[in-house]
């Protein structure tokens, strides 16, 4: 008799055991049986009636297996009862561990960008100038300065893009030549030379009389066609092992994949560039040089004060105008204190052409 009591109560708790299971599938993810006891009531206690749901919402189980419930749609707070719509791929996130409850979201990759993580339809900024959105693994990113991709048309001469202190966005800047010349002035600007050293840093002129006086002035700007010492498209360590197809070993237009910053003497720019330079590994009967190129003013910090037309005599022709980055940057930590615009050639295009016979 002892013997058969001792086993009915065996096979009742075992049986106890298997039902909540069965009712509660997901109170595996509640380690405290308290934690269990808090959100999930045995037996089960349902209405007659399955809930009214808005139209395309289906039912599913709360969150203790035991009542139909609306699946919670994105954007809808969620618990351990109340679900997400795990078909549309949505999950409850909650704000830390302690939350009582989440926000249905759709469960997405995040994105990391320059050694930082960004969750799964997080915005966030690369700049002042730019603003990205997460979007499971990949982002998207739109300009905040819109009016920087319009150029000037009509009356505007020689547009350029100008910083504005305290001003993110910077705005265009025209020669307005009917407003510095004298009325019975004509205007007078050439073109702009060719740089005058085919790699490192050059010079290019061009005169103009885009001044209050009407008189002609040389202009002088900071160029470079390429480096003189410019990468190797394929790395030594596999340049034995790889085959450059025919036509393609001779690049017209390269741009640099990482910020290089521009220097002269000893000075530096304030901000950092993705510059293009004109393709090198050509044969010796083809030539690659600038098709199309703007003049943009860039801002640079230096050690020792740079003034009037004296500012470019730290320029040595030959000398790399473009230098990787390798730390950031402290003006006032390497004491470049004095702060100076200078005209540089901007390369848009390159062109390469066979040597005229």
């Amino acid at each position: 008799m002892i013997v058969w009591i001792t086993v009915i109560i065996a096979t009742i708790g075992w049986h106890v055991e298997c039902y909540i299971e069965d009712l509660c599938p997901n109170c595996n993810l509640y380690q405290d049986s308290a934690e269990v006891r808090s959100h999930c009531a045995y037996p089960c206690q349902c209405t007659n009636r399955d809930p009214v749901c808005e139209p395309g919402v289906p039912h599913t189980r709360d969150g203790c297996g035991c009542c139909p419930v609306c699946a919670r749609q994105e954007g809808d707070p969620c618990d351990g009862i109340a679900v997400c719509d795990q078909r549309k791929g949505l999950v409850c996130q909650y704000d830390d561990y302690y939350s009582p409850a989440g926000i249905c979201r759709v469960k997405g990759l995040p994105c990391t960008v320059y050694n930082k993580t960004y969750d799964n339809g997080e915005t966030f900024r690369l700049d002042c100038r730019t603003q990205c959105t997460c979007q499971n693994g990949t982002y998207a990113c739109a300009s905040l300065c819109p009016q920087e991709n319009i150029s000037p048309q009509g009356l505007c001469r020689h547009p350029r893009l100008v910083e504005v202190p305290g001003q993110c966005c910077r705005e265009w800047m025209c020669d307005n030549v009917n407003m510095e010349r004298p009325p019975n002035c004509e205007a007078l600007v050439t073109p702009w030379s060719e740089c005058s050293s085919q790699c490192g840093l050059g010079l290019s002129r061009r005169m103009s009389n885009a001044n209050e006086a009407c008189k002609p002035n040389n202009e002088t700007r900071l160029c470079q066609i390429r480096p003189c010492h410019s990468p190797p498209l394929v790395n030594a360590k596999y340049a034995r092992h790889h085959h450059i197809r025919k036509g393609h070993e001779c690049k017209a237009t390269i741009k640099s994949m990482a910020p290089m910053r521009l220097k002269f003497g000893d000075c530096r720019s304030r901000k950092t560039f993705h510059p293009k330079r004109c393709g090198g590994a050509c044969p010796a009967h083809v030539e690659c040089a600038p098709e199309l190129s703007t003049t943009v003013k860039v801002e640079f910090l230096c050690r020792s004060p740079v003034e009037g037309h004296d500012r470019l005599d730290g320029a040595v022709p030959g000398d790399d105008l473009w230098e990787p980055v390798h730390r950031p940057f402290s003006a006032t930590a390497d004491d470049y204190v004095h702060s100076v615009y200078v005209d540089v050639e901007w390369i848009v295009k390159c062109t390469c052409r066979r040597h005229a016979d």
